[in-house]
């Protein structure tokens, strides 16, 4: 599987669709070899390739998405991080004993066993209160386009823009909760999937004087999704980052 220039959940989302490998009855624990140098090219695409073989290629990725991928985590349940684990960028050869590919959720133990071993990554997870949303059907009913028949899931988001194609209303939420930075829950009872496309001006940051004609992203999403979120307070996880140093030479 390769992601070029991917957005976070696009990775996310690809990872759990693509499980396309056998779990061994006895999966490794950790990778037999691993090359871990700086990328400092300069270049914000960033590549994921899991092959046969064992074998797992990262390139000019950063460090908080292997935590991501690792962990099963979004970028807001991360707490305690230093600066470079966003900014300076690794390229990641490896593989394992074994000739065949691992599995998705033995390649995440594989990835945080590597974390540990070379980054030194100390971490525990905590339950903290949080604003949580509950995605819900407005008033006047959805908007949002079925589209159940063919094949293939899109799903991707800019700068204050967000499109899906074929995608649930679950996703749907995984994508609003990384805009807000909070959970949000699908509580539509919406079967199937959709098309949909969703413009709004981010509250803060560069996008916003791009975006400056949109309203803000829940009145977007009521006026043009014809659903609507509702705040509360509630449990959220935590991963929260105890040690970790930049890598262990080869």
């Amino acid at each position: 599987m390769r992601f070029s220039n991917f957005p976070l959940f696009t990775t996310i989302a690809s990872l759990a669709m693509a499980s396309l490998c056998v779990a061994q009855p006895q999966s490794p624990q950790s990778f037999e070899v691993a090359s871990i140098r700086p990328n400092r090219s300069g270049a914000t695409d960033s590549n994921v390739d899991s092959t046969a073989g064992g074998r797992l290629t990262i390139t000019n990725e950063n460090v908080k998405a292997l935590i991501i991928l690792a962990f099963g985590v979004k970028d807001y349940q991360i707490s305690d991080a230093p600066g470079w684990l966003d900014s300076e960028r690794y390229d990641i050869a490896a593989k394992t004993a074994t000739p065949a590919n691992p599995g998705l959720e033995t390649e995440k133990s594989l990835l945080r066993a590597l974390l540990a071993d070379r980054f030194a990554l100390q971490s525990h997870k905590e339950t903290r209160e949080s604003t949580v949303y509950s995605l819900q059907i407005g008033k006047n009913g959805s908007k949002l386009t079925r589209h159940d028949d063919g094949s293939g899931t899109t799903a991707r988001t800019t700068c204050g823009h967000m499109t899906g194609k074929r995608v649930t209303v679950a996703v749907l939420a995984t994508m609003l909760s990384l805009q807000l930075e909070h959970d949000v829950a699908d509580q539509t009872a919406l079967p199937g999937k959709y098309d949909f496309q969703l413009d709004w001006t981010p509250d803060t940051g560069p996008c916003r004087d791009e975006q400056i004609d949109h309203p803000s992203i829940f009145t977007a999403v009521q006026e043009q999704l014809g659903l609507k979120l509702e705040s509360a307070k509630g449990p959220t996880e935590i991963l929260v980052i105890d040690h970790i140093d930049r890598p262990s030479e080869n």
